[in-house]
């Protein structure tokens, strides 16, 4: 088995959890999100779970994403499971049987400085019979969806005190059960367009993406991701 011993340190620069969902049956998901404003390859990153405690403090499985995706600033990447109902697996750009039922700790693991950059719930050896409280809500990574509030940018860096509102206010916001309205969107105030302003008089366009990562044509109301050949990215949103 493939484990992997996280080192806590502080960065930057990486994707995050956007959403968690653990419903009814076999409705259990988790979204990764890119809030920088550069593009992400996922082939640096790695799925990291445990069911009901990490024995021996190891993870007990960690999952490649898709190969050579590369995760365009504002996009999300879905990971549904496999038995879920069409809506969810449709949107899904992966499928596995190994997410949470709520009392499962997960973690986003940077492979080259081996490092959780983001993590949902302990990292510890603990079976918790119910889910994690966060905020105010009781049990709230049971039969509940969550969503990163549009405000953070950062992941906690394997600290899950940092997310759940113990330490300061909760970055979550908590739904119902079964509450797949936003599944592989993510509503964020992280990648600003005007945060740096390109010239690209000479410089010749490589690739058009649209929010789902799928290359694309200049279509109007939509956003768009421009890919230039010096490799700077740049978002656009097209209006009538």
């Amino acid at each position: 088995m493939f484990v992997l011993m996280p080192i806590f340190v502080i960065g930057q620069d990486h994707p995050i959890f956007s959403e968690y969902g653990e419903g009814s049956s076999f409705n259990k998901w988790i979204e990764i999100y890119n809030p920088t404003s550069n593009a992400i390859n996922l082939d640096n990153y790695l799925y990291n779970f445990c069911w009901n405690g990490c024995d021996n403090m190891q993870w007990e499985f960690s999952i490649a994403f898709d190969s050579s995706y590369i995760l365009q600033p504002g996009q999300t990447y879905l990971i549904a499971h496999s038995d879920a109902i069409s809506q969810i697996t449709d949107v899904a750009n992966q499928t596995t049987n190994i997410l949470s039922n709520g009392n499962d700790v997960c973690g986003l693991l940077h492979i080259n400085s081996n490092t959780i950059v983001d993590i949902i719930g302990f990292f510890d050896s603990t079976s918790v019979s119910d889910g994690w409280d966060v905020g105010s809500t009781s049990n709230a990574t049971e039969n509940h969806t969550l969503i990163r509030d549009p405000n953070v940018c950062n992941g906690n860096m394997g600290d899950w005190n940092i997310s759940n509102g113990s330490v300061g206010i909760s970055e979550w916001i908590i739904y119902e059960s079964d509450d797949i309205n936003n599944l592989n969107s993510h509503l964020s105030n992280c990648v600003n367009t005007n945060t740096e302003n390109i010239n690209n008089a000479n410089t010749k366009i490589f690739a058009v993406y649209n929010i789902l990562g799928k290359l694309s044509k200049k279509e109007k109301n939509s956003v768009l991701f421009y890919i230039y050949e010096d490799g700077k990215v740049e978002k656009k949103i097209l209006l009538e």
